[in-house]
C-alpha cells in the first residue's frame, strides 16, 4: 500500500452517511489535499468502500481524496455537489433494485458535470450499453478492481472530461483568436437587447472589417494572417470594457457589442477608440504591418429591436464606411437599405440562375479506411456565373439564406443528386452513397417531408443510399421540431449525418435523440491533431464517442499522409480531403472510379 492510510471518518459530506477518506502517504497530507483527484463512491455496501480504498491506496501515480456515500437517499445530492472529480456508482439491481439506474440518469439529467464510472458484480453487455447510453463514462465489474484498471478508468475518465470542456469552448469560441464566436456572439447581443428593454439602457453593434487583410495573406502567408487576426482580436479585447463583448464571425470580420451607452457621442468615443488602436503597426515575422478599420454602427433600437436586423444593418453600414478614404465608422440609416444595389442584384442573380439552369454539382469522394475504397461522394453546389465565372457557395450562399432562395437551390441538389446516384448505377459501378448537405431553412419548410418524398419515388433510387448532412450548430434552437421532421424523413430510408461535429452543442443525451447514423467532424479540428496535443485529445474523445453511440466517424479537410495515419490509427472510419481529391466534375469523378487504386492510407 502507496503510504498510510489516513481517515477522516466523522467528517461528514452532504449527509450523514457520506464520509471521506484521504489516500495519501502521511508525511504529506495537507499539501496531497490540494492536488488530489476528489472521488465519490456511492453504494449500500461497505464491502465495496473497503474494496474501493484499498485499490486506490495502491495506485502510486496519483493522490486521491475518497468519499463514501451509503445513503442512496441522498446520493443525488452529492453527485450535484461539483466537489468531486469522478464518481463510482454501485449498479446492482439485485442489492438495491433500480436505484442505480435511477442515480444515473437523474444525475445526467440534472446535469452533472463529473464524469461517473458504473461498478457492477457482473459482466452483462445489455447492462454495459445501458450505462454508457444514459451518461457513464465507463463500466468496471468489481472483479476487475486492480490498481491498474482503476486507475486506467479514472484516467481516461478525467482526459474526457477535459477533451468535452475543449469541445465546449470549440462550440462558443473562436479557436484563431480566442474570443466568441458567432454562436456565443448572438447570445450576449440577444441578453444585451434583454436588459436594454428592461432597463432602457443604449446598446449598440458595431461590424469591423479590416482593410488589406487579403494583402497580408497574399504577400506575407497565411500564418502571418493568422497571428494578425490574433493580435487584432487581443487589441480588441484589451481596450474594451468589462460590459462589452468582443467577437469574431469569421475572416477578418469582428462585431463589437456595446452596452450601457447613453448618447451617439458615447459610441463615437469608442469607435475612435478602436480605430486608434487598430492604427498602430502589428509586428509580424518581423514586419510592421498596418491594417485600416472600417466600423458600421447599429444601434438600438433605431436601428433594429432583434439580432438579425440589428447585425444586418451594421454590416451594411460597415460597408458604407469602406467606401470613406482611410479608416473610418458609418451609423446605419434608412437610406442604405435603399443604396443595396449589390444585395439586390445577386437576389436578382439568384433567381435567374435557378431559371437558366446555372447550378452545376461537383463531387468529393470519401475513402472507406478500413477497404481503402471509395464508399460515397458528396455533392458540393456550384454556380456557373454568366459574367464570374464558376462560383462556390461561399459566395453566394449567405444571399440565398437571407432571401429564402436556398429552399429551392436545396430541392435542386436532392433532385439532381438521386439522379446522380441513378447514373452511376446504370453505368455499372460499385453502390456508392450520396451526401448533400441540408439548410436549416430546409429542414424548417413545411412541405420538407412532401418533397423529398416526391423526389426520391420520381427517381426510383434505393433511398437508404441518399445521405442527408445537417450542420450541428443549425440544430441548436427548436430541436423537437427539427427531430420530428428527420424522423418522418428517415423513415422513407434517407439517412442523417451530423456535420460539423464538434463545433455545436452536442452532448450524449443530445446525441441519442437524434436519428443520426454518422457524425462528420469539421475541418478546423482534423488540421491541428499533429501540431496541438489538446486537439489530437478532442478527435479522440469525439471518436471514443461516436464509438459508444455506434455512430459512424467521419472526417473531412484531410490534407496530409500523417493525418490520414493518425486518424486510421485512432479508429477514424472513412474521411474526405485533398489528399485524396478535391471536389470534381462528373466526368472526373468516373474516371477516379474506374482508376480503382487510391493514395496510400
Amino acid at each position: 500500500m502507496a503510504g498510510l492510510i489516513v481517515a477522516n471518518i466523522a467528517e461528514l459530506l452532504h449527509s450523514r452517511n457520506c464520509m471521506e477518506l484521504s489516500l495519501v502517504p502521511d508525511s504529506g497530507v495537507e499539501k496531497a489535499l490540494h492536488n488530489s483527484t476528489r472521488v465519490l463512491l456511492v453504494s449500500e455496501r461497505k464491502s465495496d468502500y473497503l474494496r474501493v480504498s484499498h485499490v486506490l491506496a495502491a495506485i502510486d501515480s496519483r493522490r486521491f481524496e475518497l468519499t463514501w456515500c451509503a445513503d442512496l437517499e441522498h446520493a443525488l445530492e452529492a453527485m450535484l455537489g461539483q466537489i468531486h472529480d469522478v464518481i463510482l456508482l454501485d449498479y446492482n439491481p439485485e442489492f438495491a433494485p433500480d436505484e442505480g439506474r435511477r442515480l444515473l440518469h437523474a444525475a445526467n439529467q440534472h446535469g452533472c458535470t463529473e464524469p461517473i464510472i458504473v461498478l457492477t458484480d457482473t459482466l452483462d453487455q445489455q447492462l454495459d450499453q445501458e450505462v454508457i447510453k444514459a451518461g457513464a463514462s465507463d463500466y468496471l465489474t468489481k472483479t476487475q478492481l486492480t490498481t491498474r484498471v482503476l486507475e486506467r478508468a479514472i484516467r481516461y475518465a478525467l482526459d474526457r472530461k477535459q477533451a468535452e470542456l475543449k469541445l465546449s469552448r470549440l462550440a462558443h469560441y473562436d479557436a484563431l483568436s480566442g474570443v466568441p464566436n458567432r454562436v456565443l456572439f448572438k447570445d450576449r447581443l440577444e441578453r444585451a437587447i434583454q436588459r436594454a428593454e428592461r432597463g432602457h439602457q443604449g446598446v449598440a453593434l458595431l461590424f469591423l472589417d479590416f482593410d488589406g487583410f487579403k494583402a497580408v495573406n497574399d504577400t506575407y502567408g497565411h500564418d502571418a494572417g493568422d497571428r494578425l487576426i490574433e493580435l487584432i482580436a487581443e487589441r480588441l479585447s484589451a481596450c474594451m470594457r468589462k460590459t462589452d463583448s468582443v467577437a469574431r464571425l469569421g475572416g477578418d470580420e469582428f462585431t463589437v457589442v456595446l452596452e450601457d451607452v447613453n448618447s451617439r457621442a458615447d459610441i463615437i468615443n469608442v469607435a475612435r477608440k478602436i480605430i486608434r488602436t487598430v492604427a498602430k503597426p502589428f509586428p509580424i515575422m518581423g514586419n510592421q504591418i498596418v491594417a485600416g478599420c472600417s466600423i458600421g454602427i447599429a444601434p438600438y433600437p433605431d436601428a433594429g429591436t432583434d439580432f438579425d436586423t440589428l447585425l444586418k444593418h451594421a454590416d451594411t453600414a460597415m460597408y458604407q464606411a469602406k467606401e470613406i478614404q482611410g479608416s473610418a465608422y458609418k451609423f446605419y440609416s434608412d437610406q442604405m437599405s435603399a443604396d443595396a444595389l449589390d444585395h439586390n442584384r445577386l437576389d436578382k442573380e439568384l433567381k435567374q440562375a435557378s431559371q437558366n439552369n446555372e447550378w452545376q454539382l461537383h463531387f468529393q469522394p470519401r475513402v472507406d479506411l478500413a477497404s481503402r475504397k471509395i464508399d460515397g461522394i458528396e455533392c458540393l453546389l456550384r454556380w456557373q456565373h454568366p459574367t464570374n465565372g464558376l462560383l462556390t457557395p461561399e459566395d453566394f450562399l449567405q444571399t440565398a439564406e437571407e432571401t429564402g432562395q436556398i429552399v429551392q437551390i436545396g430541392y435542386w441538389v436532392i433532385h439532381e443528386a438521386c439522379q446522380v446516384l441513378s447514373k452511376l448505377d446504370d453505368l455499372g459501378y460499385p453502390a456508392l452513397n450520396v451526401a448533400v448537405n441540408l439548410s436549416v431553412q430546409q429542414v424548417q419548410d413545411p412541405a420538407f417531408v412532401a418533397t423529398v418524398t416526391q423526389i426520391i419515388e420520381q427517381s426510383g433510387i434505393d433511398a437508404r443510399r441518399l445521405e442527408l448532412e445537417i450542420a450541428e450548430p443549425a440544430l441548436m434552437h427548436n430541436v423537437d421540431d427539427k427531430l420530428r421532421v428527420m424522423e418522418a424523413v428517415h423513415a422513407l430510408g434517407p439517412t442523417f449525418t451530423l456535420d460539423s461535429f464538434g463545433t455545436g452543442f452536442s452532448s450524449f443525451p443530445q446525441l441519442q435523440r437524434l436519428p443520426i447514423q454518422a457524425v462528420k467532424v469539421d475541418r478546423s479540428v482534423v488540421q491541428n491533431v499533429l501540431s496541438s496535443e489538446s486537439d489530437a485529445k478532442v478527435v479522440k474523445a469525439m471518436i471514443n464517442l461516436a464509438k459508444s453511440l455506434d455512430l459512424k466517424f467521419v472526417a473531412e479537410g484531410a490534407e496530409t499522409i500523417e493525418q490520414v495515419r493518425f486518424l486510421k490509427q485512432h479508429q477514424c472510419d472513412a474521411m474526405q480531403g485533398h489528399y485524396f481529391s478535391d471536389a470534381v466534375a462528373f466526368d472526373a469523378l468516373c474516371q477516379l472510379l474506374n482508376a480503382k487504386v487510391l493514395l496510400a492510407v
